[in-house]
């Protein structure tokens, strides 16, 4: 086993990636794969543990090789157990991913919610580094986010701090996936944004760029790549539908500031990956509309420095630290 060694794992919705670092985190390889829950909870933990011995093996290392290993997941992990039980994003309940994992492997693994990994990587060597009230939303399939709060990761009761894809924007608003209505999430993801041009294109008869053989009247999830290039080419309904959502997410931005008055905020995530700078400034527009007793300029508005890494590498770090991050 060589101490010197993580490895760092995001399960998300659409794909899973794994990274290996280093103590001052510099990442030495990378792997991903399309996430498959089909097979069960069993399926998705040994689909993981395929993709660290793939990146570690690119090293020509294996799992027994890393001297730590961390998990992020997009649902709620408890720190008092360190355990994550319910999936629902991956259609997953009523297991132990920790017990699982370490059947399956023989290592034990710390777990954490895919949006607090984030966060927590950007501020220690991202966008925000440096500051030390962040707040995170990593706009994927679903909505992300995090919070740190005077320079350490905030977990709250149960491990929900920071669940801020599910913050509330409209009351009786659009269907969430966790089943209730508004949530910022219905608004602001990969998943709400096909929800939304497919009922302007099949309901209401309007044209998309995005191509048939990838978008139709069943589809749930599309590659952010499509989004963005239809964005690019003037496709008029994405462009309305991801406007929105990016103005809706300055809302939910501005009103989580009343409780964490954050020094900086940063966006990431697979679509702000390809779409950021596009989505940046209806973000910052609603930001600075709704914001209520700070000064916007005092706020620092932030892409992700670290892309696809960030919440794979937020893994790793977790895994590193002695406390909850």
């Amino acid at each position: 086993m060589l101490e010197d060694i993580a490895l760092g794992i995001d399960l998300g919705g659409t794909k899973t990636y794994a990274v290996v670092t280093t103590p001052d985190h510099t990442v030495l390889a990378t792997a991903k794969c399309a996430t498959d829950a089909t097979g069960g909870p069993e399926g998705v933990v040994r689909s993981m543990l395929q993709l660290g011995e793939q990146a570690l093996g690119s090293l020509g290392m294996t799992l027994d090789d890393a001297g730590c290993i961390g998990i992020a997941v997009p649902a709620g992990v408890d720190p008092a157990t360190g355990d994550c039980l319910h999936a629902p994003n991956l259609g997953l309940r009523n297991f132990s991913l920790k017990e699982l994992f370490f059947n399956l492997s023989g290592r034990e693994a710390r777990f954490g919610n895919d949006g607090d990994m984030g966060v927590l990587a950007e501020t220690v060597c991202g966008a925000a580094r440096g500051h030390k009230n962040v707040l995170g939303f990593f706009v994927g399939t679903g909505l992300g986010g995090g919070v740190i709060l005077t320079g350490r990761l905030l977990w709250g009761n149960s491990g929900v701090a920071g669940e801020l894809g599910h913050m509330i924007v409209k009351q009786g608003g659009s269907r969430c996936g966790c089943g209730r209505r508004g949530c910022i999430e219905a608004y602001c993801s990969k998943i709400a944004f096909v929800k939304k041009i497919r009922k302007l294109v099949y309901k209401r008869g309007m044209q998309t760029m995005l191509p048939p053989s990838k978008f139709a009247r069943d589809t749930r999830n599309i590659k952010s790549k499509y989004l963005a290039k239809a964005y690019q080419d003037g496709d008029a309904v994405v462009r309305s539908v991801v406007d929105n959502g990016a103005y809706m997410l300055g809302v939910a931005a501005a009103s989580a500031s009343v409780v964490v008055g954050p020094d900086a905020i940063v966006l990431g995530g697979g679509v702000v990956s390809v779409l950021g700078k596009e989505m940046f400034e209806p973000f910052r527009r609603s930001f600075a509309e709704h914001l209520f007793a700070l000064d916007p300029n005092r706020v620092e508005l932030r892409l992700s420095e670290l892309g696809d890494d960030a919440v794979a590498l937020g893994a790793s770090i977790l895994a590193r630290s002695k406390g909850n991050g």
